[in-house]
């Protein structure tokens, strides 16, 4: 168990005294809380017995104060601009395109560098969490030093300091990554917070309203989702959308194969 004497596990210089810090960000855990009084989420395992729980997962003692500041830096911009695509009022933040096989819209408002460096900050956390739910994802090590250098280069306490910092980052790790969701926010949600690695190159978080894909050799991205990989500095921010009944599918046959 990590003491607050421990090194910070991002800078690995200053202690990591912080307590309560999520792994997953709030915004993306609050929906599977939706419609329950008092609050609670069930955490489902093999196991017959199902425990409840009240807020998502929270570790101690992994970061230091600064980083762990730099982080809800990343999450505070993002999660209020993603959040936008629900409001009518924002229509116009966004462009919508249809292809064939998938839809997906572009964020004209999210800074492409602090996205991608949100990404990471979620992957990685999840990678060095000791969380027993979040056993089954793990990026190799070279793969998680890639994500935890930059975090430390990159994150800063506020977000006029991160915006000027980033002016210098002009390359990205050769991974991809592709965020996607249902059309419309499904409510109650129809879906779960999960994590695993497929294998060492194909790592999935389901996110309640979200799932993100993450994969370390492009390579093994499928053809349909190139168009929505956001790893890179030139395109908007990118999200996949899809049909409600399908996500309803997707989730619940995934809840069936954890429960065999």
């Amino acid at each position: 168990m990590r003491q607050p004497t421990d090194k910070c596990l991002i800078c690995n210089e200053r202690n990591a005294t912080k307590q309560n810090s999520h792994i997953i960000p709030k915004f993306f855990g609050k929906g599977i809380f939706f419609g329950t009084k008092p609050r609670y989420g069930l955490v489902l395992t093999k196991k017959v017995n199902t425990n409840k729980i009240q807020d998502i997962i929270k570790e101690n003692y992994l970061f230091c104060p600064e980083c762990e500041k730099g982080i809800s830096v990343l999450e505070t911009y993002c999660a209020l601009r993603l959040d936008r695509f629900n409001d009518l009022r924002y229509y116009n933040s966004f462009n919508i395109f249809k292809r064939k096989e998938f839809e997906f819209f572009e964020c004209k408002n999210i800074d492409k560098k602090i996205f991608n460096l949100f990404i990471y900050s979620i992957i990685w956390r999840v990678s060095i969490s000791c969380h027993y739910l979040y056993s089954k994802f793990k990026l190799i090590e070279s793969d998680e030093e890639k994500l935890r250098i930059l975090l430390k280069i990159y994150l800063e306490t506020t977000q006029e300091k991160l915006a000027n910092k980033l002016v210098d980052l002009k390359e990205l790790p050769s991974h991809s990554h592709v965020i996607i969701r249902p059309r419309k926010r499904l409510r109650p949600p129809s879906s779960m917070l999960s994590a695993a690695s497929l294998n060492d190159s194909i790592h999935q978080l389901h996110l309640v309203d979200y799932l993100i894909i993450y994969i370390t050799n492009p390579t093994k991205l499928v053809e349909v989702l190139k168009e929505i990989d956001n790893n890179n500095l030139e395109n908007l921010v990118r999200v996949g959308l899809t049909d409600p009944k399908l996500w309803e599918k997707f989730n619940f046959d995934l809840i069936n194969k954890i429960l065999k």
